[in-house]
C-alpha cells in the first residue's frame, strides 16, 4: 500500500516565505493603490490561492490536510463566545507591545478602515472580517500549522501563532495576532475542523469593525451635541503622554481580560470534553486507527527544513528599522 504524502515543516516554511514576499511586495503595492480592492486581492489571490496550488501540485489530500470537517452548531456558538471573550486579552497584549514601543518615542499607530455609514459597515464586514477570516485561516491553520504538526500539536499551535503575528509585519500589531493565533490554532486542533478557525477569525474581525463603527457613530453624535451647545459646558480632558495612556489602557483591559479569559477557558473545556468523548467512540469503532498510524509514520524533521525562514529575516529587519526609526524620530 502506497504511503500517503503529508505536509512537513519544510512545506510550511516554503509556503510561508512565498506568502511573506507576495504580501510584502504585491500586497503592499495594491493596498497603497486602493485599500479595499487591495485587501481583497491580497487575501483571495496572494494568501488563499498558494496553499491550494501547493497541495494540488504535490498531490496532497486537501480535505484531510485542511481539516474540512463538520462543526456542530453548539461548538460554533461556543467558538464565537470564546473569541469575543478573548478580545480584551488580545487588546491587552497589543497595548503592552505598544507600551514597550512608546519607550523609544512617540507612536504613529496605523489606523484600520472605519465605517462611516451602514453601507460602508456592510462592505467592511465582507472585506475586513470575512475575507481575512477565511483566507488567513486556510493559509495558517489549514497549511502552516498542519506542516508543523510533525513536531507535535502543541508546538505546531505555538509556532504557527508566532509566524501569524510576524506575518502582519507591523510592530504595533504583533502580540495581539499571536494571542489570537494561539486561540484559533487550539480551536482548530481540538475540534479537528478548520471551520472553527473561520468562525473565530470572522467573529474577532467583525467585532473590531462593529466596535469601530459604534465609536465613530458616538463620536459624531457628541460633536453634533457640542455644536448645538448641549455639551453642558463639559471640562476639557487634560492631555497625558502616550506611555501613561497605554499604562491606563493596560490596567483597564488587564482587569477585564482576567475575567473574560477565565470564562473563555471554561468554555474551551466544554468543547474539549465533548471532543474527547467523540474521539473515544471513534477509537472504539476503529475509525481513529488510521490517524494514529499516520502520526507514527511522520518522518523526523531535519534542521535544513527551517532554512527557508532565513529569507524572511531581511523583511523583518526592514520593518523594525522603518517603524522603530519613525517612532524614535517622533520622540
Amino acid at each position: 500500500m502506497k504511503e500517503e504524502r503529508s505536509l512537513r515543516v519544510l512545506d510550511s516554511n516554503i509556503l510561508y516565505v512565498i506568502g511573506a514576499f507576495l504580501f510584502a511586495t504585491i500586497g503592499g503595492y495594491v493596498q497603497n493603490k486602493d485599500l479595499i480592492t487591495g485587501i481583497l486581492i491580497t487575501e483571495y489571490v496572494l494568501i488563499l490561492l498558494p496553499p491550494f496550488i501547493y497541495l494540488l501540485v504535490t498531490k496532497i489530500n486537501i480535505k484531510k490536510t485542511m481539516r474540512l470537517n463538520r462543526l456542530s452548531i453548539k461548538h460554533g456558538l461556543l467558538i464565537v463566545a470564546i473569541t469575543l471573550l478573548m478580545y480584551p486579552v488580545a487588546v491587552f497584549t497589543n497595548a503592552f507591545g505598544m507600551f514597550l514601543l512608546s519607550l523609544f518615542g512617540n507612536l504613529n499607530v496605523p489606523e484600520m478602515p472605519v465605517a462611516n455609514s451602514s453601507s460602508e459597515y456592510i462592505l467592511l464586514m465582507f472585506v475586513v472580517s470575512m475575507a481575512p477570516g477565511i483566507c488567513e485561516e486556510v493559509f495558517f491553520r489549514g497549511f502552516i500549522m498542519r506542516g508543523y504538526e510533525a513536531l507535535g500539536k502543541k508546538k505546531a499551535i505555538i509556532l504557527s501563532a508566532i509566524l501569524f503575528g510576524i506575518f502582519h509585519f507591523n510592530l504595533y500589531n504583533l502580540f495581539g495576532p499571536i494571542v489570537l493565533g494561539l486561540v484559533f490554532g487550539y480551536l482548530v486542533v481540538v475540534t479537528d475542523s478548520l471551520y472553527a478557525g473561520f468562525l473565530g477569525h470572522i467573529a474577532n474581525n467583525g467585532f473590531a469593525v462593529t466596535l469601530g463603527f459604534a465609536v465613530q457613530y458616538l463620536t459624531k453624535m457628541m460633536e453634533d451635541l457640542q455644536e448645538l451647545g448641549m455639551d453642558g459646558g463639559a471640562a476639557e480632558v487634560p492631555e497625558v503622554s502616550t506611555t501613561v495612556a497605554l499604562l491606563i489602557s493596560m490596567a483597564l483591559f488587564g482587569a477585564i481580560a482576567l475575567i473574560t479569559g477565565f470564562i473563555a477557558y471554561k468554555l474551551l473545556k466544554i468543547i474539549k470534553k465533548d471532543m474527547d468523548k467523540l474521539n473515544k467512540s471513534k477509537i472504539n469503532t476503529h475509525e481513529g486507527e488510521n490517524n494514529i498510524d499516520a502520526l507514527q509514520l511522520q518522518p523526523k524533521t531535519k534542521k535544513y527544513e527551517y532554512l527557508p525562514l532565513l529569507l524572511v529575516v531581511p523583511i523583518i529587519i526592514f520593518v523594525i528599522y522603518v517603524q522603530l526609526g519613525e517612532i524614535m524620530s517622533l520622540g
